[in-house]
């Protein structure tokens, strides 16, 4: 009787866990350098188990940027890379992006190209020694999980001055 309710059991919370709005585990994507290498001639490593990407080396400078206006981009240091989607994935029509405290939503984000939508977004944020790292937090689909890649500069990478 033990051994029937014990299975019954673990077949309802088997059934129940995914109904119960617990998320699906999509594979994560990839980040790779933006195509304009923003920050300077940079080493680079993604790591897939630990969804980090690692911008430069010790000894390496990440390069200044001029205030630009039209691109709506203040003065500093950055780098710039690309998150692709799980190749699962191509409706972005409800996927959301939480970035340095602003959320953006329905795909809003998804690099166009010849309004083609790409199956990646870019990111060219303000770096410094005070903002060495931080987390880009994705949901690809109403159902998938949040998915957390984490950008980091390396120990020791300078920052080119003004």
């Amino acid at each position: 009787m033990k051994k029937g309710l014990v299975c019954v059991l673990a077949f309802l919370f088997a059934v129940m866990l995914p109904v119960a709005g617990c998320g699906k585990d999509e594979p994560y994507g990839k980040v790779e350098r933006d195509s304009a290498l923003t920050g300077g001639n940079l080493s680079f490593v993604w790591d897939e188990n630990t969804h980090t990407a690692t911008f430069g080396k010790e000894g390496e400078t990440i390069a200044f940027y001029p205030k630009d206006e039209a691109a709506g981009r203040e003065k500093g240091n950055r780098i710039g890379f690309k998150i692709f989607a799980p190749c699962s994935i191509n409706d972005f029509s409800k996927s959301k992006l939480d970035f340095q405290g602003t959320q953006y939503t329905n795909g809003s984000f998804m690099e166009t190209v010849y309004d083609q939508q790409m199956n990646y977004f870019v990111l060219t944020p303000l770096v410094s020694e005070q903002t060495k790292k931080f987390t880009v937090v994705v949901k690809w689909t109403p159902e998938s999980n949040e998915q957390n890649y984490i950008i980091k500069i390396a120990d020791k990478v300078k920052f080119m001055a003004e």
